[in-house]
């Protein structure tokens, strides 16, 4: 009697137990196709870093050599980054004034036309490759040129780079007035281009007397470090004379960017470090040295030498 009661007992909670998982997948059934019926959460999307640079060579390549800092600021400051190249300066005035960007990378002459539109408490300049805050221009010719001296160049055909360039263009020329130059009698003629490695292949290939590019394009073109990969052969080039010594380029944020963004993006570029074998491959990729802060006031030269273009 005893084990049968018991097996009673046992049954009837197996039921009960049995009853109520039943109840709970219903339960749970019910939850889910009330699921199916609603909108999806709402997941709000990080906003994307926008940076503008001004291209200085193809715009493949600049995109190319300028990826590898995109991914590491993306790293740095979790949110997307983009990387826009105006097709030339007038575009990428176009961008910055329209407030398109968060941020500008560009040459000390556009910085300067475009300076009241920045944050001027936030802006930095980029070390040359050698990890300086300023170059030159130099002006190049062939190894077997007969061209010696400044003076040499009269009756010849000498390329600079583009019109708004402050180191291939602004600089030299003023270098050619300060020497009793007049350009536009005294050249055979003179033309503009891009980058600094189109115009020393110009003067490689004998289709100019001579070029300007900046000087620390000039070891890395006359002396690359795999001459097989060059366009040009080792140790053909020779430098004629170089320009004043100019500030390097400028990073800024715009006015209208967020201020604690603009203050993480400057920290991060701030902290790239050559001595960091990571760091030095994406510096290497972009022809940049790193960044440190600058002030308005350090342009004031590219100012002056506007003038005399203007």
């Amino acid at each position: 009697m005893g084990v049968v009661f018991l097996s009673s007992i046992v049954k009837g909670l197996q039921r009960r137990l049995s009853n109520w998982q039943s109840v709970r997948l219903g339960i749970l059934a019910s939850l889910l196709c009330f699921a199916l019926f609603l909108p999806p959460p709402v997941v709000a999307e990080e906003e994307t870093v926008v940076i503008a640079i001004t291209p200085c060579t193809d715009i493949i390549k600049t995109f190319k050599n300028f990826q590898p800092l995109v991914v590491y600021l993306q790293g740095m400051i979790n949110r997307p980054v983009q990387l826009i190249i105006p097709k030339d300066f007038y575009e990428f005035e176009s961008f910055v004034k329209n407030g398109k960007v968060d941020f500008a990378y560009q040459a000390p002459h556009t910085y300067v036309r475009l300076a009241h539109l920045y944050n001027q408490e936030i802006l930095l300049k980029a070390l040359t490759p050698e990890g300086e805050s300023r170059h030159h221009g130099v002006i190049i010719v062939r190894k077997d040129s007969p061209v010696k001296t400044l003076a040499d160049l009269k009756g010849k055909v000498v390329m600079f780079g583009s019109e708004l360039s402050t180191a291939k263009c602004m600089a030299p020329k003023q270098l050619f007035r300060e020497n009793g130059f007049d350009i536009d009698r005294d050249l055979k003629r003179y033309i503009h281009n891009g980058s600094c490695e189109s115009i020393a292949l110009n003067v490689f290939l004998k289709s100019v007397d001579a070029g300007v590019i900046c000087d620390y394009s000039f070891e890395e073109i006359n002396e690359p470090e795999d001459s097989e990969k060059g366009d040009i052969p080792a140790g053909q080039m020779r430098i004629v004379a170089e320009t004043i010594e100019i500030p390097t380029w400028v990073f800024s944020s715009l006015k209208n960017t967020d201020s604690e963004m603009a203050t993480r993006v400057s920290q991060a570029l701030r902290a790239l470090d050559r001595e960091n074998e990571q760091h030095e491959a994406l510096l290497e990729a972009a022809e940049i040295g790193g960044f440190v802060s600058t002030n308005d006031s350090e342009y004031n030269q590219i100012r002056q030498l506007a003038k005399g273009f203007q």
